[in-house]
């Protein structure tokens, strides 16, 4: 099962960002959205994530897995925005 984005916010300087994605299930629309957090890093992939449930900080739960493929394509079009080139975010 795919979540569903709810929400996207990500709050830039010259060269680090962070904020939050949410997601809703789709078979449980009613259900606490689930919640990742998104920090800057100094080193590839350039981001970290950690969700807000403590016990859905494996990268294969999906709502990671799901911010992990958003954030990947954010930065790949526009590396500008943390002072990086699209060469450090290669096409996968």
């Amino acid at each position: 099962m795919t979540p569903q984005l709810l929400s996207l916010t990500l709050a830039y300087d010259d060269t680090r960002f962070f904020g939050a994605v949410m997601f809703t299930d789709p078979t449980h629309p009613d259900d606490k959205p689930a919640t990742v957090l998104i920090d800057y890093t100094g080193e590839s992939p350039w981001f970290r994530l950690t969700n807000v449930d403590p016990d859905g900080q494996a990268p294969s739960v999906p709502a990671m897995v799901e911010a992990d493929r958003i954030m990947r394509f954010l930065l790949r079009y526009t590396p500008e925005r943390i002072g990086r080139a699209a060469a450090d975010f290669p096409q996968l």
